[in-house]
């Protein structure tokens, strides 16, 4: 009878008849903090720098005190690295697991609400640029107002890139970059000053395709 009373009192507040077992309750109170804590992030592209490479990642999630991300470039585990989103300061701490193509990795600071904030957030358009590039040094043949000339590619994303040229560019001109070892890349010249001008992709270059690209261009530099 006490025990039929129970469950009857149970039903009465709108809860499950039976009480869960003590080890399913303290492992859904374990998710349940995490979760407080642990905020999901959908294609936020960052760069991981450790060893004094770059390599592009995607962070999958983000906390105060970590974060989870893809990799394409195996990251050491163990070792110092460094992460930042769009034009955010990097984050230092250490890398503490790795399966598959995902890893976790440990702040050393905490992050500030503010930061976690701008990093967790779309960024809005008075910001410099969403997307992070990473430092390349990388030949390249670009066309543009029916002139072809040589370029020294300075950084690029999957969205964009900069380049110096023997010629001078002209802003809002189309453009054409081709590399001996990626397929012709449509584009606009966003500005230019001089020898140097900003490229805008007119269709991103997938993720996979360009971090395989600068993994291989750190590796043949090493």
């Amino acid at each position: 009878m006490e025990n039929a009373n129970q469950i009857l009192r149970h039903r009465y507040r709108g809860v499950d008849a039976v009480p869960k077992p003590k080890q399913e309750t303290d492992h859904w109170r374990l998710e349940e903090r995490r979760g407080e804590v642990r905020h999901t992030l959908i294609l936020r592209v960052g760069v991981l720098e450790q060893g004094g490479k770059s390599s592009l990642c995607i962070v999958k999630n983000i906390s105060s005190m970590g974060v989870q991300f893809k990799f394409y470039a195996p990251p050491i585990v163990g070792a110092t690295a460094s992460i930042r989103v769009a034009d955010e300061t990097a984050v230092e701490g250490h890398v503490v697991w790795a399966k598959d193509d995902v890893a976790g990795m440990n702040f050393f600071e905490e992050l500030d609400s503010r930061t976690l904030l701008r990093v967790r957030q779309k960024l809005k358009s008075i910001r410099r640029r969403n997307m992070p590039r990473i430092d390349v040094d990388a030949s390249a043949t670009l066309r543009s107002g029916g002139r072809v000339c040589r370029a020294r590619v300075c950084d690029i994303s999957s969205l964009g890139a900069r380049v110096r040229t023997t010629a001078p560019l002209r802003a809002g001109d189309r453009a054409v970059l081709a590399f001996a070892d990626l397929p012709s890349l449509n584009a606009f010249v966003r500005w230019s000053d001089g020898g140097e001008s900003g490229l805008v992709f007119e269709a991103p270059i997938p993720m996979q395709i360009i971090a395989h690209w600068i993994d291989g261009r750190v590796r043949l530099s090493a």
